[in-house]
């Protein structure tokens, strides 16, 4: 029997939920209702209580929904949580061991990362690294800020104004600016760059290097690539990995480090050949060192594996246009004309080694005279009464002014006296 085979009874009243109609909470409609469906929506309505409580009702439409439908969701009913009372002496027994033995076991984990932050490294428990951002270092105690009198801030009148000067307010901030970023870099050089491992298992050394990476990754987030670095450091020394070496690369990367970026991303690649981002950062340094050609072959590589790069594409274009561009200013470099410099250097050392060659040939006497000559010339006239005498008796003991015509000679004394 269906709720068809009754005529409507809606004029009667119906439940607030689902609408059903009164006269349905009856035992005898109950009995010849076969609508699984229908008897669910009763019985929600019946435990619900929301039309009276009656435990009878309800227990009949549970047995008789039970030989109707046995696996129906309507008869799965929420069980109270179990208590020390809901088991047996044995059973109780066991479960309370098994739990003391879970938290021993917690208890030991704890400990043991409590040993390897503290004991493990003693230097550091009285004088941790600062944090980031701050001019003061962390301190194991506790300590009571103290607090300053703050100076009642008063409105400005219009005449106060006119005196503000902003040019020279901007330029303090500037400073105080600098003075900060100044300050921030001061506590790199208490940071150890090496993490003594001695004594302890790959486990606490895996966990140490995860440590120390992820400290890193947060300064490199937020824009600190010397202090990433060295946590990167940190980590490496701990527990070399590629992901370690690979995050060092892109920092020194963004410090313009070349060298040091080249010989991470070497170090990536010997641990793991074809790594896809050590090969586009070694790429990089190759561009920034002028080796264009390595550049391309590293570019290519990538380009082989993951051919919808676009970093690598972009890279890609920029290394050939600089290509492109030497190659054409080398051209130009060779079409014009080619000039031989002759770089001549007459050192004390030589002039002795060669003075007495000079004076078998006379060439280093003829030397001599023109440069006294246009030392006469450059020198004012009120000095040339005192350097006549000493210049004169110069050339006159030269074999070479020997050697001259005796016309020539003789303008030369006259010149002189």
């Amino acid at each position: 029997m269906t709720t068809k085979d009754y005529p409507s009874l809606w004029g009667f009243g119906t439940t607030k939920t689902f609408k059903i109609p009164i006269e349905h909470l009856d035992f005898k409609y109950i009995e010849k209702c076969s609508d699984v469906k229908h008897l669910e929506k009763i019985l929600c309505v019946l435990r619900s209580g929301e039309e009276g409580y009656y435990p009878e009702l309800t227990e009949f439409c549970e047995k008789h929904l039970e030989a109707l439908a046995p696996e129906s969701r309507a008869l799965r009913k929420d069980k109270p949580a179990a208590t020390a009372a809901s088991f047996t002496a044995e059973e109780w027994e066991k479960i309370d061991d098994d739990i003391k033995s879970w938290v021993s076991e917690i208890k030991k984990e704890e400990d043991k990362m409590h040993f390897h932050e503290t004991e493990t490294f003693p230097a550091m428990k009285d004088n941790l690294p600062p944090v980031r951002g701050s001019n003061s270092c962390l301190h194991v105690g506790k300590e009571k800020c103290s607090k300053r009198p703050t100076k009642k801030k008063t409105p400005r009148d219009y005449a106060e104004w006119d005196k503000f000067d902003v040019e020279k307010e901007c330029l303090k901030i500037d400073e105080d600016y600098k003075e900060k970023t100044v300050i921030d870099k001061s506590h790199l050089s208490k940071i150890e760059t090496r993490i003594d491992t001695a004594g302890l298992t790959e486990k606490e050394k895996d966990f140490l290097a995860i440590r120390e990476k992820e400290k890193g990754n947060e300064a490199f987030n937020s824009g600190d690539y010397e202090e990433a670095v060295m946590y990167y450091t940190r980590s490496i020394s701990a527990l070399p990995t590629v992901v370690a070496y690979n995050n060092r690369a892109q920092a020194e990367i963004k410090l313009q480090n070349w060298n040091s970026a080249f010989q991470d991303c070497e170090k990536v690649l010997e641990l793991e050949p074809g790594n896809i981002k050590a090969l586009l950062r070694r790429a990089t340094t190759y561009k920034h060192q002028n080796k264009l050609q390595e550049a391309i072959e590293d570019l290519s590589k990538v380009l082989d594996v993951e051919p919808d790069n676009e970093l690598a594409k972009k890279t890609l274009s920029e290394v050939e246009r600089d290509l492109k561009n030497s190659e054409a200013v080398s051209k130009t470099q060779t079409k014009g004309k080619r000039m031989v410099i002759q770089e001549i250097e007459n050192s004390e050392d030589e002039e002795r080694k060669d003075s007495g060659r000079k004076h078998e040939d006379g060439s280093g006497d003829k030397s001599k005279i023109s440069f006294l000559f246009r030392l006469c010339k450059k020198l004012p006239f009120y000095m040339m009464s005192w350097l006549s005498f000493s210049i004169c008796t110069e050339i006159r003991n030269l074999p070479v002014f020997l050697a001259l015509p005796c016309k020539f000679t003789s303008q030369l004394r006259s010149s002189f006296s």
